[in-house]
Formats: structure tokens, sequence, C-alpha cells
């Protein structure tokens, strides 16, 4: 195990030598630990140069996998809970009140759901998730078409229409007819990896498929876009949350 500086915190690190050619990966693991692989001829201070280059978005992964315990795939939707937002968590409060209308508002770094008084258990847990899916969903939309014009520049393509659904299983999709999908819960998610999942389908409308140059494309827009897609695997439970 290796260790490096980064302000007042320290990283530290497991390096695995492999067959690969060129590029280092970084893996952080759900346990919150470290893990660079990298080719077997990499000298050891290249090694510590690609952490350091790193280390702002390695502490922000560490600390949501050591948060990980708290976020759970079957919600209750009850006071104390985390939920994602921007790639941060955030915890639930429900405040119960005489007004009627139930809203969701992030302020103080709480999601502060109001829900009705009258309303009994199973009632109170569907007002709940009812706020706050339309919260991310205006928020999503807000953000996808705040972020979208600047990517389509980069990719050289504007989509014809842009639509914000409830995707199973996707964060994203694309029609043949030019009309780009994403899914609200992809605004949990980071802003570079949004960026990402924004950049993928725009490309798509160039690439139909995956192909080899599907993916350079894709590489001109995000260079480092495989942590993006790590992140997406490493958080594919986000589909199941509502």
């Amino acid at each position: 195990m290796e260790t490096v500086c980064y302000g007042n915190k320290k990283i530290t690190f497991e390096i695995k030598r492999g067959k690969r050619k060129k590029t280092a990966a970084i893996h952080v693991t759900p346990a919150a630990t470290v893990v660079i692989s990298v080719p077997r001829d990499m000298e050891e201070e290249r090694v510590c140069e690609i952490i350091e280059k790193k280390a702002r978005w390695i502490l922000e992964k560490k600390e949501f996998m050591s948060s990980r315990g708290h976020f759970n795939v079957t919600k209750e939707f009850v006071s104390g809970e985390s939920f994602l937002y921007l790639g941060k968590q955030y915890r639930l409060k429900v405040i119960k009140s005489a007004a009627r209308e139930n809203a969701c508002r992030l302020i103080a770094g709480r999601f502060q759901v109001q829900i009705g008084e009258d309303l009994d258990a199973e009632s109170g847990r569907e007002a709940i998730k009812k706020a706050l899916v339309e919260w991310y969903r205006k928020h999503a939309e807000e953000k996808l078409l705040e972020r979208l014009p600047n990517i389509a520049r980069k990719a050289g393509i504007k989509p014809k229409a842009v639509e914000i659904k409830n995707q199973n299983k996707r964060w994203g999709s694309c029609s043949r007819s030019g009309v780009v999908r994403f899914n609200w819960k992809v605004v949990m998610a980071p802003i570079s990896v949004m960026d990402y999942v924004i950049a993928h389908e725009l490309c798509h409308l160039i690439h139909g498929n995956h192909s080899p140059q599907f993916w350079r494309k894709v590489q001109t827009i995000y260079p480092e876009y495989d942590l993006k897609r790590r992140w997406l695997k490493d958080h594919s439970n986000i589909t199941d949350l509502f």
C-alpha cells in the first residue's frame, strides 16, 4: 500500500500491475479502498502523480462509499434517510403540516418534505415519495437543459427535442428522429457524470451503436469518460430507488 497527500488528507492506495499498455485505471471499492491498475513497467513516481491528479475525485468517491451504508435500495421515505442529488447525500426531514399541499425543498443541507398532518403512515410515505419525485424531475430538467447546449456544441450536433422520462435500467436513450431522452434519476449523479450521459446520447445521434467510432467521438468530449461509466456501473441501483 502506498500513500500520497492532498492538502491535509492522505490517500492510501494499492497498485496492481498487469498487461495494460499505457493507461491507468483507478477504482474505489465499496469498502472505500483505492486500487489503481497500471502497466507492469510504470514507475511508482508516475503512479503517485496520477493519484494526485485524481485526488479530488478519489476523496469524493471514498466519502460516498463510506456513507453508502445509509443509502439503501429500498426506501421507507422517513426522516433520517439519505437521498442523492448531484453526487452528494442529503438527509430527509419530514414536516407534517395543516396545509393540504405537499412540497419538497432542499434547504440547509436537507431535503425538507411537507405533507398533510392527517395522512396515515402509508399515505404519508406515498405523499413524500411523490413530492420527492416531482422535485427531482423539475431539477433534472433544469440541469439537463442547462448543460446540454454546450455539450451539443462540442459534439457538433443538436437534438430535435429533449424529454425527461422515468426509464427503467437506463440513464438515457435516443431515437432515429433525433429525440434524446434522459432518466430523471441522472440528476442524482455528479454533474460530470450527468454531462457524460448527455454526451453519450448525443453521440448516438451520430453513431447508432457502440462502435469504436462512437467511443472515439465520446472521448473527444470526455477523455476520461471511462471514469464516468464506472460511476454509473457502481451506482446502477439508483434506478431502483423509486
